[in-house]
């Protein structure tokens, strides 16, 4: 199995944070079965900016979901770290989607009936009881109210979904997303419903949290442009990691920087 390693000038980047392992998955509909996984081994390296990219049922949505615990492999394995994640407990799952994981989708799945500081909210409301809530709740708002600010929306926090743009709607969808400071980030097509002013808008902003925060961010897209400002393409075909090697931008997710006067490459395998 291809672990995700990156060897480099300056040494051996420590194990992966998020893997799959020999996944497989098959969904059944009106007695037909459809292989969507086929053994896919993959990795994620802690602070990489990585994208799935791939054809229309090539499997790059369903390794995402599995890899985040929204789905569950018909057989293989997906690890955090040294911990399994696929077969823990729902409730378990439940936080840490709700804590180590963000999400984003297409369709930004905002709440419509609240307004933009609210939606960004929901997460800390989630995983707090009614009785900590109102001693939580102060400073979640100021959270709240800080990264929407941060995301270019503080004039719009009083606004609701349906009085804002489509940019508008996913940004705010990504503060919700870093509200509870998770590690790492899925993006399920976050251009996808956006022009291309908008959805390069979304990309710098992505890429920003990611150099700034060093919140590892892995990517389903359509979009070869977008795809090719990440650290890693990863290419799917007919359920599998297409084996294919290729030279990839300077490594941005090292934890120390390069000596000076020095850029670092490296060769990633995209498995």
């Amino acid at each position: 199995m291809q672990t995700g390693y990156i060897e480099t000038t300056s040494g051996v980047v420590p194990p992966p944070i998020l893997r799959a392992e020999n996944v497989r998955k098959t969904y059944r509909r009106n007695g037909i079965s459809t292989e969507v996984l086929k053994g896919v081994d993959f990795s994620v390296n802690h602070g990489e900016f990585v994208s799935i990219v791939g054809a229309s049922g090539s499997g790059k949505s369903t390794l995402l979901h599995l890899m985040g615990t929204l789905d569950s492999p018909d057989a293989g394995a997906i690890w955090l770290g040294d911990r399994r994640i696929d077969n823990l407990p729902g409730r378990e799952r439940d936080k840490l989607r709700n804590g180590r994981f963000g999400f984003i989708f297409q369709f930004y799945h905002l709440l419509p009936e609240l307004t933009a500081v609210e939606n960004v909210l929901a997460p800390e409301l989630v995983a707090s009881s009614v009785w900590q809530w109102p001693f939580r709740k102060k400073a979640a708002t100021r959270r709240a109210e800080e990264l929407l600010e941060r995301v270019g929306l503080g004039h719009r926090k009083h606004h609701r979904p349906r009085e804002m743009s489509g940019g508008e709607m996913q940004r705010t969808a990504i503060a919700r997303a870093i509200m509870t400071r998770p590690g790492i980030l899925f993006a399920d097509e976050p251009t996808g419903n956006l022009d291309e002013a908008a959805g390069a808008e979304i990309m710098a902003l992505l890429r920003e949290l990611n150099r700034a925060d060093g919140l590892t961010v892995l990517m389903v897209t359509h979009n070869m442009e977008m795809a090719n400002t990440t650290d890693r393409i990863v290419r799917l075909a007919s359920g599998r990691i297409d084996p294919t090697r290729q030279p990839v931008q300077p490594v941005h997710s090292l934890s120390r920087p390069p000596e000076s006067g020095r850029m670092e490459y490296a060769y990633r395998g995209v498995g």
